[in-house]
């Protein structure tokens, strides 16, 4: 038996959000494990979308429409325009609470509440698997069962990735702020970060895990933590991200990088799809501009200029849309599709280049099929992947304060037009790729190292729940700093009681002789 085959087990994977482009790590993960005959039992808001023979699915309805309530939440006029504009701070705060309502609202189901009711001795599985994004009251279920689990982070959305992360990393090795990054950090930048680590860690567990910790008491019955099961109950992470795609960081060994799991070998595109792309003779540009921008919800203005500059194109535009299949204006060379596949699409190499929002997931898709990218992010963590996409030469970004049809036209000229866009990003998905397993196969290789050594104790790391005054030392360096003022204050008074026993020495000496 090889060092990465595994018996087969019996695996319950949990995917409580709306998020279709998250289900789609997930389902890639779950097509894999049944692929390697392990038995696997699935509880999502989305359905797989074909049969396979050791997965039982159960879709569980109605699902919590995420982002809208978001941006009910969030948001003073209700738009994502407006949601885009939230402080990092107020953002995080509105994802605490939608995210804790979003879980509830999963766990309160009535095909979930038979799952959580299971005794022991019924819940027959050896390890569970959970779509990590606010979610973290999960975890309960594996603490009250003794059975390993295991997060999946399919984003760094609202800097939520670099949360996890810090409570393992000092926050000097894991720069805050993107934009900041250098090498070397010099020592107003330190400061500044650990002052912001310490405050976005203050808030995260007041607000977030605060909600989570209410979870678990609501529906698992448990006096616990998320701190405490994050400690001792979280057998692995993996993040669905590599490099060059993030800024250079250390990482554990419980922490996994497995950028691009999702993306698999590409398939023959439906008919119709084929037909369009074959027989445009100038190439298509392919555009999506991520699952919560609905196109239907689109500001007239920009929506305008959207057609006004497709329109306007010599080559096919294919452009999903999850809401609508017909706008009115749309332009003859512009098919809209409800639901297409987009990592085949992007495969075929009469695609010319990718116009999209900046989520993690479409930016690894592009990179993987050597497809320059034109993004248009809105969020701050799209701003984020798309500007590293950009410094690495396969991308171009426009602001949506430069949203217009000569920038766009701009914009798409250069990508189609300069071939070092071809070449670059040929060389930067050589990079993402090159690793000893591929993304997947690594993910598939750490999930059986659990199954096979009884939930992977001997790398859980120590310190996920630590305190930011312990994680940066501050609690010793405030114990020397301590030992140091006495030390030196000994100093000072043995010096003050030799020069006062001196000079009493002197003025005894005086007042004899004076006698």
């Amino acid at each position: 038996m090889g060092s990465g085959a595994c018996r087969a087990a019996k695996i319950l994977v949990i995917f409580p959000h709306a998020s279709e482009s998250h289900f789609n790590v997930m389902r890639t993960v779950v097509t894999e494990l049944a692929g390697r005959e392990h038995n696997v039992t699935v509880y999502g808001s989305h359905g797989l979308g074909e049969r396979f023979e050791r997965v039982t699915e159960t879709l569980v309805e109605p699902e919590y429409d995420f982002w809208s309530n978001l941006q009910k939440h969030g948001a003073a006029g209700g738009s994502l325009e407006d949601l885009s504009r939230l402080t990092d701070s107020r953002l995080r705060s509105s994802l605490a609470l939608v995210g804790a309502r979003a879980l509830d609202h999963f766990l309160t189901q009535p095909v979930v509440q038979t799952l959580l009711q299971l005794t022991s001795a019924e819940f027959d599985f050896d390890v569970i698997i959970v779509d990590y994004f606010y979610t973290e009251a999960l975890l309960a279920l594996g603490y009250k069962h003794n059975k390993p689990t295991i997060g999946i982070v399919s984003t760094d959305f609202g800097n939520y990735m670099d949360d996890v992360q810090e409570s393992l990393v000092p926050v000097a090795c894991s720069p805050i702020n993107f934009e900041d990054y250098t090498p070397e950090l010099g020592f107003l930048t330190r400061l500044s970060g650990i002052r912001e680590c310490m405050s976005r860690r203050k808030q995260f567990r007041k607000e977030h895990h605060a909600a989570q910790d209410e979870l678990i008491r609501k529906h698992f019955k448990i006096a616990t933590t998320v701190h405490e099961l994050q400690a001792n109950h979280l057998a692995l992470l993996l993040l669905n991200n590599h490099v060059p795609l993030w800024t250079p960081r250390p990482l554990v060994q419980q922490i996994v990088p497995a950028g691009g799991l999702h993306i698999r070998a590409p398939r023959d595109l439906p008919w119709h799809i084929k037909r369009y792309v074959e027989e445009s003779r100038t190439g298509v540009i392919y555009m999506q501009l991520g699952n919560e921008q609905l196109c239907g919800q689109l500001p007239p203005q920009k929506l305008q200029t959207i057609f006004e500059f497709l329109g306007a194109r010599k080559e096919r535009v294919i452009w999903t849309c999850h809401d609508v299949t017909k706008l009115e204006g749309q332009p003859k060379n512009v098919m809209i599709q409800h639901a297409v596949p987009q990592i085949d699409i992007l495969a075929h190499p009469g695609i010319r280049a990718f116009i999209m929002n900046g989520d993690l997931l479409s930016v690894q898709e592009g990179i993987m099929r050597n497809v320059p990218m034109l993004g248009l992010p809105i969020f701050q963590n799209e701003r984020k992947n798309m500007q590293l996409a950009v410094n690495l030469g396969v991308a171009l970004q426009l602001d949506q304060s430069n949203f217009s049809k000569a920038s766009l036209n701009w914009a798409l000229d250069e990508l189609t037009t300069l071939e070092t866009y071809q070449l670059t990003i040929r060389d930067v998905s050589s990079e993402f790729r090159d690793r000893p397993f591929g993304a997947l196969a690594n993910a598939m290789f750490w999930v059986n190292y659990v199954v096979r050594h009884k939930g992977g104790a001997a790398i859980r790391t120590r310190g996920i729940d630590i305190s930011s005054n312990h994680l940066h030392l501050f609690d010793l360096f405030v114990f020397y700093f301590g030992l140091a003022v006495v030390f030196c204050a000994l100093l000072v008074a043995t010096y003050f009681g030799v020069v006062y026993a001196l000079q009493r020495k002197r003025n005894d000496t005086k007042n004899a002789k004076i006698n």
